[in-house]
């Protein structure tokens, strides 16, 4: 459509002219970017460039985060071990009363070894002393032995005055049907004596603390007459 009337025409090209010229011109910074960032001469980067850096960063983004999840986890993991080892008052008391009594025990396992090697003291000295004989045994040995004798005694009788305080028992086994729970058989006696099964002699006393067996008694036990038929069990 053309325009009749030469002053519009000129009026709109004068427009046109002013439009492009404001084209040319710099387009005013954004609100809140500084001048200075615009004004840089770094040329913009293209689409390549910025894929490349785009795909750089949501790698390092995986990589925190993988990394982030690993730290969760060792922290978690942490956590409930120490939870696990924070022990209330109550835990404390019994481990510290458990540890008391193994204590306890282990000292106890070590004075029946003392009390042992008294014993076999006590009865080398008596049956050294009823061998003697004679004027030379009166006023040689004998009075030595005799204080040996006597000595070695008091000592076992507080021995085991202490075993009592600290509710040891020995058990009783001579006489008695052999009980593996509380004895162990280390030689065998074929006599008519004794029923089979009895125990005949102790070589080493057992002892029992508040039902627990501290020491298996080492017996003698009965196995009837030599060329016996074994006693059959019930059917």
């Amino acid at each position: 459509m053309s325009i009749p009337d030469p002053e519009a025409r000129i009026r709109l090209k004068q427009m046109l002219s002013e439009w492009v010229d404001e084209l040319g011109e710099p387009e005013p910074p954004p609100d809140g970017v500084a001048p200075e960032i615009l004004a840089s001469a770094e040329a913009a980067p293209d689409l390549f460039a910025l894929l490349s850096q785009l795909t750089a960063l949501t790698r390092e983004t995986q990589l925190q985060g993988r990394a982030t999840n690993r730290l969760h986890a060792d922290l978690t993991a942490a956590l409930e071990h120490l939870s696990e080892n924070v022990t209330s008052a109550e835990t404390v008391a019994r481990r510290l009363a458990e540890t008391r009594r193994e204590g306890r025990l282990e000292v106890i396992v070590e004075l029946l070894e003392v009390r042992d090697r008294l014993a076999r003291g006590l009865d080398e000295a008596r049956r050294r002393l009823g061998a003697l004989r004679g004027l030379r045994a009166r006023f040689g040995q004998r009075p030595v032995l005799e204080a040996v004798v006597e000595g070695v005694a008091l000592a076992c009788d507080r021995l085991d005055d202490a075993l009592r305080r600290l509710d040891v028992q020995e058990t009783t086994c001579a006489g008695q049907p052999f009980d593996p729970t509380l004895m162990r058989a280390v030689d065998v006696a074929e006599t008519t004596a004794a029923a089979p099964g009895t125990v005949v002699e102790v070589f080493r006393p057992g002892y029992v603390s508040n039902g627990r067996v501290l020491r298996f008694a080492d017996v003698k036990v009965a196995a009837g007459a030599p060329g016996a038929p074994a006693a059959r069990g019930n059917a």
